[in-house]
């Protein structure tokens, strides 16, 4: 009879995408802050790799639950602790770690700008931007990153998280973990519209979504701006 330990055992670790969005201000007051999707960084200090920007994660343990793990080296990597986190998929390309078999369980992980300001360490958050055809582009500063600048895969993983990230916008609740519990349509939209890469008209928005959202009796009390209704997440309390 065959034993277990006849055979070689890949290693498996854990890698999380997780999206923020960043407002920047407008030269105009009278204008809203501009919304970036955003996702987070951090530099690599050890061989392979060195230097190179990867996504947070790490080696499961052998009693170890990969959500457990993940949540963990997001803490002891970038000082977040809490965000919406679901698994995305597995990446087991054999040569993706030169060091040895390595299969990583991807996770997506989502979290509102007042939440994202938590992070720490040597973590960074890199602005997702699109180039005319829609192809995602990555910023950290002023500098644009290309596929060599990411360590193992990880720029791969960034890519199909985001793609889920948008296939799920209008089906799934997932768009209402990066904004506020209240927030006026023109808001919401600029979120979607920094998530896909592209423009929508106001009217035709919002026939998508208004079965996603219901009114509150709040408005908006921001100077240089009319007064705008809230909204919420229908469902929520």
């Amino acid at each position: 009879m065959d034993s277990i330990f006849d055979y070689e055992h890949p290693f498996v670790c854990t890698d999380a995408v997780v999206f923020t969005i960043k407002s920047r201000e407008s030269d105009s007051y009278r204008k809203l802050p501009e919304e970036c999707l955003s996702v987070l960084l951090y530099k690599r200090e050890t061989d392979p790799y060195h230097d190179k920007w990867c996504l947070p994660g790490g080696f499961l343990n052998i009693d170890e639950l990969p959500e457990d793990n993940i949540r963990r080296k997001l803490f002891a990597k970038t000082d977040v602790d809490k965000c919406r986190l679901e698994q995305l998929r597995t990446f087991c390309d054999v040569t993706r770690d030169p060091r040895a078999r390595v299969i990583s369980i991807a996770y997506m992980g989502l979290m509102n700008e007042a939440e994202s300001e938590r992070f720490g360490g040597k973590a960074a958050w890199a602005s997702v931007r699109f180039d005319s055809g829609r192809k995602p582009l990555l910023k950290c500063g002023d500098t644009l990153h290309a596929e060599s600048d990411f360590g193992f895969d990880h720029y791969a993983i960034i890519i199909s998280a985001l793609e889920r990230l948008q296939s799920e916008m209008f089906h799934t609740d997932a768009i209402f973990s990066l904004i506020p519990e209240e927030f006026t349509l023109t808001e919401l939209q600029n979120v979607f519209e920094a998530v896909l890469g592209k423009r929508d008209q106001p009217a035709n928005f919002r026939r998508k979504i208004m079965d996603m959202v219901k009114e509150t009796d709040h408005y908006t009390t921001d100077k240089g701006h009319r007064p705008a209704k809230l909204f919420t997440k229908k469902g929520g309390d």
